[in-house]
């Protein structure tokens, strides 16, 4: 049987009369015990029946709002408020209430679905938050008169919402979807006089669905229907109506504004007996306050009931005038705004109330928003006025966001792409107080409300004296948290720290001083840091430590770094490296935002580096600028702080925007200042703030904040000003500790004082620091002394300090002592005893900030001890001078100040006793001539130093003396164990010491002159030296060149591979930071040779990661070019070659490293071509990599070496795409440039060279038929042949097959030929060089086809497609295509 359920018709309305009975009946049975006798004042301000009420309400309201619009009202208004002429209003006229018409939801749609009335418990303020759907369709109004289809369309459209399958389900008040004013009150009371009736009639209607039905429309009309044409003003608030005791402290003057209770924002009278001083005075006596300000006794009227509203703590009494108003709704206990609300529409025609009146309503509109903002924001506008907190705490400044919805929005999207697809940074830009540091909090709250992000954030101070104090402290906060909030995190980090970085995290330990607290104690802090290069050391460490975190957390990592005009250098070059890293990491879970005042940023400001450098890496910098706030904006921020409604505060924000031009920070301090003058008041009768328009308008306001601020100073006790000056001096923020020393050290008060600022809202006070509540307050402080002052105090304060460092041997306060004597300068010295202490205290300051590979800020150190040496100080404190200059030319070297270097360098040349005073001086002078590529005077300087320690090097190298020097260090080493060599004794001499490490940088002056000859010298000499005098860690270094030359000059790759594991292991044996790089990089020049090339190129990676951790980043690059170089000749994947290329060639262009940048760009563009990339794309893709600076190479590529690179990437190119022109002019140019015969030791990639040199020749010589070419191929076959015996079968075996079968296609013997290109094939297979095996088979089919068998051809060109393809050479298997189709 087909039984079909019909639609049943839509349920009837229920009145509101209803409505308000059937719900009050059953929230008092819900009442607490359930005994049913909760009373009715307690249901009506509850949470359930407001948000009910609320959305009622807010229903009306929409719904006649559209009335308003269609007729045009706003229009009509403005022309009639001219003659003020209200109607007169029949007191007899019948309730809009009977006509209202509910809509709810029943019991069975309401279990299957979620109460739509949510309550959000903790909200950015952290009171209760009632968000409210009342959204629903106005009524299709037209311009004529109305018709009941109207109303029985959204009848319709409700009841549609409502609709149940099952007709006798109970109706669910409590679930109410909205109210509609039905068709009868049209027809009995048309609508008319351009809407000023309807808010009145509306107001009524919310008289008895607020108050519950206790007091119905038509009483309330009754009551306060008088003729109003003839009545004057009624205020909703009686003017003795109210008998007050207040609970709580605090000794503000308890007022009411004048009494009668006159509408906020309007003019008062200002004789002398209502000035605002005397008016608030006869408020308080009236409630219960004497002139004395003491509290005395008052009895309340009789016959008064009273109702205890404690949360509000007051008792307020129902008196005879409570009728004439809505105080019977605040005796319920509804909300003030809501009754004001209610009273302001009932009042809406009240004649000389409107025009000007900004309480009273002239526009539904106006109530519909209003009640639109009760309910998304109740706990703003709905939270009733507390008394005692107002007295005791005055203003409370919400955290809260306005007119800044745009910014939060872009800064959000910028977030989302720099965690999901594309890298990416913001930077937040504005003047002082403009509101960036709110923005950033409500963009962390944001963004943790989305996906639980960790937000970490740190602070430039100008005056902050602690190395890269903002991005470490940052990270310091965090270690601080995760190890107090996640132990088990905190221990998940410290693993995965120690597995990725070992005993590196030392280095930084340094900076980030809560590491330790998770690291534990099993690493050893007094390890040698020393680096080649300390301040690159850092970044790439710091970049590693980040990387590390973020890869901890499924979170996203947040870091914001604020007031970034002060950044220093080191801070830059370090955001800088961290914004690269995080955009080369393939997962991005890092987004890195900053904030400035970009108004104060120099042409030669550090941060305008940070958008230029990052932009060559394809990092875009969203920049958000933040302008004053508008009218609107700004009258949101005083609504909001006064929980008052904006229409109501529109006057007083409007003269808070024409004296501040909008900045959230001078509206703030101005609004204090109105607080403490008493302009702006806790109103007692109003229950709300109030104040004084005209003498606000009144009041001489400075046109800056920082004026402003520095003038609200001129109240604060003499003892609170000088201590605000001192703490001034150490910037934003300082320890109390610090405090605490310098109080007893200069026996001056500072606590109490900083103490009472606290109290009185200046500073703030958290974590054991005191702090300026913002920077403009810093300012103002530090900016009431006069230069001279300045000078003194600071070196008043570095002195004190100074003398507890040395005296209690703590230097907690070193860096603050020097940085404070500093500030006060030479000038401020009075002695040359203080001025040799100042020149010490700076000397340690500068090694302190070395210790955390700060250089920038050693620098600065070392340059100002220098600054308070006095005449004769090499004589009277040699020691001092010499470690100054010394240190403070090694800084110099790292920041790239070579004027300042020279001049450094030459003192100390000049004035050392002897030649070890003088030798880091002479180190530091060779670095700079081989970073300034002067060659040839490095190698000079090297010569003639070796020669006074003692070490010669033959000015002309022969074969004959190299043979000479490579027999004599195989005598020595004959017989000698590795067991043996790696328990010599450590070498101890100073002069051998020292020219090992000549001998070291001379040879990397050899590499870039290309000076082979002369490089075995350089191992032979390390060698015997060595076993001569002992071990250092150079030791290994010499241990792996020698391993190089045996292995690729001599061919005797068994004896160097044995070296290179005899230098692995000294390294081992004596670690050290600076060097381990350098030996780890020859070393795996050798294993090339031996170990499998897919696999020994892994030590290059290595090697990088070792070396850019010692801040040798030439050798780091060096390391990165081979790993790209071998990885593309052993048939990586292109995508992933290209990659990794890509990244080293933006981080060459970074350190400016342009001879490897030169060396890699060949590669490079073979790999577009061959990947398809060429053709319409190499300008674009090569502008992304390099920018345009780098786009078209440079002098760099004139170099030899450059040279030969680009001519075996052109005569691979030629081979590959069959251009016989570019292949034999490539080749031919590289043979004339390269011997076969004499290999190099710096050259540990020549074989591929040597092995397509030889396929070049032999296709190019059998093309042309030229026999010497066919010669050349057959010595490059020669040489592949011997790697083969003498080195590794894996990793020559293929080539070799490869040359011979196209040998023996020159010399015609083709079936030898046909069985070597099978034998290449299958042996490329076996070692997994697919790019060697695609080239195979396609060499195979072209030696088919050549000799007439192209069938057969087809198997070898499908085959070499096939593995073109696989291994990314897409371009290139196209053209092979047309052999098999």
């Amino acid at each position: 049987m087909d039984r079909r359920r019909t639609e049943p018709a839509p349920p009837e309305p229920v009145s509101m009369k209803q409505w308000i009975v059937c719900v009050v009946d059953r929230l008092r049975s819900r009442g607490d015990g359930g005994d049913g006798n909760q009373n009715t004042d307690k249901i009506v301000s509850s949470h359930e029946y407001l948000s009910c009420a609320l959305k009622i309400a807010h229903s009306l309201a929409d719904q006649l709002s559209a009335v308003e619009e269609e007729r045009g009202y706003k229009e009509k208004s403005r022309r009639s408020s001219i003659d003020n002429s209200p109607p007169l209003i029949d007191t007899s006229e019948k309730s809009w209430s009977e006509y209202i018409s509910v809509y709810c939801t029943k019991m069975k749609a309401m279990e299957e679905k979620k109460d739509e009335i949510s309550v959000n418990e903790k909200d950015d303020g952290g009171e209760g938050r009632a968000s409210i759907d009342a959204d629903f369709e106005p009524l299709p109004y037209n311009c004529g008169d109305l018709e009941p289809a109207d109303f029985q369309h959204l009848a319709r459209q409700l009841s549609t919402l409502l609709s149940d399958k099952d007709n006798g389900n109970v109706v669910d008040y409590l679930d109410v979807r909205g109210a509609i004013l039905n068709e009868k009150a049209v027809e009995e009371r048309p609508l008319s006089d351009n809407g000023k009736l309807e808010i009145r009639s509306l107001g009524f209607a919310f008289y008895e669905l607020f108050s519950g039905g206790h007091i119905t429309a038509e009483e309330a009309q009754h009551r306060l229907s008088a003729p109003l044409s003839r009545c004057p003003t009624l205020s909703p608030f009686p003017p003795s109506s109210i008998d007050t005791t207040v609970g709580g402290g605090g000794d503000f003057p308890l007022s009411d504004g004048g009494a009668g209770g006159d509408v906020i924002g309007n003019s008062r009278e200002s004789d002398s007996s209502n000035s605002v001083g005397a008016g608030r005075l006869d408020d308080m006596s009236a409630f219960g306050m004497n002139e004395g300000n003491q509290p005395t006794k008052r009895r309340a009227q009789s016959n008064t009931p009273l109702v205890d509203y404690s949360s509000q703590k007051t008792m307020l009494v129902r008196t005879q005038s409570a009728s004439t108003s809505v105080e019977p709704l605040k005796l319920l206990g509804l909300p003030t705004a809501l009754c004001d609300l209610i009273s302001n529409m009932i009042h809406s025609v009240v004649p000389g109330d409107a025009p000007g009146n900004v309480e009273v309503y002239e526009f539904i509109s106006e109530v519909r928003h209003d009640l639109k903002l009760m309910i998304d924001s109740s706990h703003v506008y709905l939270h009733d006025f507390d008394l005692a907190m107002a007295v005791s705490s005055g203003l409370q400044f919400r955290n809260s966001l306005h007119g800044r919805e745009a910014e939060l929005q872009t800064l959000l999207e910028c977030y989302q792409r720099a965690i999901s697809s594309k890298f990416e940074v913001a930077m937040i830009c504005g003047t002082s107080g403009i509101g960036k540091s709110e923005l950033s909090r409500h963009f962390a709250r944001s963004a943790n409300d989305d996906d639980g992000s960790i937000f970490l954030s740190g602070r430039f101070n100008k005056l902050q004296s602690q190395p890269l104090y903002a991005i470490s402290s940052a990270f310091d906060s965090y270690f601080a948290w995760l190890n107090e909030e996640h132990p088990s995190t905190a221990a998940k980090v410290a693993a995965a720290l120690k597995e990725n970085m070992g005993e590196e995290m030392v280095s930084l330990v340094a900076a980030v001083p809560n590491l330790a607290n998770i690291l534990g104690d099993d690493f050893d802090s007094e390890k040698n840091v020393s680096a080649v290069d300390a301040q690159k050391r850092l970044c790439y460490l710091f970049c590693q430590f980040v990387e590390v975190i973020s890869k901890c957390h499924e979170e996203p990592l947040i870091l914001f770094l604020d007031d970034c005009q002060w950044i220093d250098a080191a801070s830059a070059a370090l955001l800088i490296q961290l914004i690269m890293s995080g955009s080369s990491c393939k997962y991005h879970r890092l987004f890195i935002f900053i904030s400035c005042r970009d108004d104060e940023l120099g042409s030669t400001h550090p941060l305008n580096l940070v958008p230029s450098s990052i932009s060559g890496f394809g990092v875009k910098m969203t920049k958000i600028h933040l302008s004053p706030l508008s009218k609107g904006a700004l009258n949101e921020m005083v609504s909001t702080v006064l929980s008052l409604l904006p229409r109501i505060t529109r006057p007083l924000a409007a003269i808070l925007h024409h004296k501040t031009k909008g900045s959230p920070l001078f509206v703030k301090q101005v609004m204090i200042d109105l607080y403490k003058q008493q302009l702006l008041y806790p109103s007692l009768s109003r229950r709300r703030w109030d104040w004084d328009a005209d003498k606000i308008l009144e009041m001489k306001i400075p046109e800056n904040v920082a004026a402003f601020i520095a003038k609200s100073f001129d109240h604060l006790p003499s003892e609170v000003l000088s201590a605000l000056v001192f703490l001034s001096c150490f910037g934003a923020s300082a320890d109390v500790a610090l405090i605490e020393v310098l109080e007893r050290e200069i026996k001056q008060p500072l606590i109490a004082p900083l103490e009472a600022a606290v109290a009185d809202s200046v500073l703030g006070k958290r974590d054991g620091k005191f702090y300026f509540m913002h920077d403009k307050l810093q300012e103002a402080a530090y900016n009431m002394m006069r230069p001279e002052e300045r000078c003194l105090h600071h070196n008043l304060f570095g002195q004190a300090l100074g003398n507890v460092v040395v005296r209690e041997r703590d230097d907690r306060f070193l860096l603050f002592a020097a940085t404070q004597i500093n500030f006060g300068g030479p000038q401020a010295i009075i002695d040359s005893d203080q001025a040799f202490a100042a020149a010490k205290l700076n000397l340690d300051a500068g090694k302190k900030a070395m210790s955390t590979l700060d250089f920038f800020a050693a620098n600065a150190f070392f340059n100002h001890g220098i600054s308070y040496l006095r005449s004769g100080h090499w004589e009277e404190q040699y020691d001092v001078s010499l470690e100054l200059f010394n240190l403070a030319a090694k800084c110099a070297l790292m920041n790239a100040e070579h004027d300042r270097l020279k001049m450094l360098t030459g003192q100390v040349m000049h004035h050392a006793k002897c030649f070890e005073d003088k030798f880091r001086a002479l180190c530091i002078s060779i670095t700079l001539l081989l970073w300034s590529s002067k060659l040839s005077v490095a190698m000079q300087l090297i010569s003639t130093n070796l020669s006074c320690l003692g070490e010669e090097l033959p000015v002309a190298v022969t074969q004959a003396a190299i043979q000479r020097q490579s027999d004599h260090t195989k005598a020595m080493l004959a017989g000698i164990s590795d067991d043996t060599l790696l328990s010599y004794p450590p070498m101890s001499i100073p002069s051998k010491i020292m020219a090992m490490e000549l001998l070291s940088k001379q040879f990397v002056n050899y590499i870039f002159s290309d000076d082979g000859d002369s490089m075995p010298m350089i191992a032979f000499k390390m060698v015997q030296t060595s076993l001569t005098y002992g071990m250092n860690p150079l030791s290994g270094v010499g241990f792996a060149l020698y391993s190089n030359y045996l292995a690729l000059v001599r061919g005797e790759v068994a004896e160097g591979y044995r070296y290179v594991k005899v230098a692995l292991l000294l390294m081992k044996r004596m670690p050290s930071i600076a060097h381990d790089g350098e030996i780890m990089y020859y070393a795996t020049h050798t294993m090339l040779r031996v170990e499998p090339l897919q696999s020994a190129i892994e030590h290059y990676a290595d090697t990088y990661r070792v070396a850019m951790a010692s801040g040798a980043t030439r050798f780091a690059f060096g390391c990165s070019f081979m790993y790209d170089f071998c990885s593309f000749w052993s048939g990586k994947k292109l995508d992933l070659v290209m990659n990794s290329m890509k990244e080293t060639m933006k981080q060459m262009i970074f350190y400016k490293n342009l001879v490897m940048l030169s060396l890699s760009r060949p590669v490079f563009l073979l790999s577009l071509r061959l990947t398809g990339q060429s053709d319409v794309h190499t300008h674009d893709v090569l502008t992304n990599v390099f920018g345009e600076t780098y786009a078209e190479g440079g002098v760099s590529s004139k170099l030899p070496m450059v040279e030969l690179a680009t001519c075996f990437a052109k005569f691979y190119e030629g081979l590959v795409f069959r251009e016989v022109d570019i292949a034999r002019d490539s080749v031919e140019k590289y043979l004339s440039m390269a011997s076969l015969s004499k290999a190099n030791m710096s050259n540990p990639g020549d074989f591929f060279r040597t092995f397509y040199a030889g396929l070049v020749s032999f296709w190019i010589g059998r093309e042309i038929n030229d026999t010497e070419l066919m010669k050349r191929g057959a010595e490059c076959k020669n040489q592949i042949e011997k790697l083969v015996i003498s080195a590794s079968t894996w990793n020559f075996q293929n080539k070799a097959y490869l040359l011979l079968a196209e040998e023996r296609f020159c010399e015609r013997n083709f079936d030898e030929a046909e069985t070597l290109y099978d034998a290449a094939i299958l042996s490329s297979k076996t070692h997994k060089f697919v790019n060697e095996e695609a080239l195979a088979n396609e060499l195979a089919g072209r030696f088919y086809l050549e000799t007439g068998r192209k069938n057969r051809s087809v198997h070898y060109f499908m085959q070499a497609f096939e593995k073109y393809n696989e291994w990314g050479a897409v371009a290139k298997a196209a053209l092979l295509s047309k052999y098999f189709e």
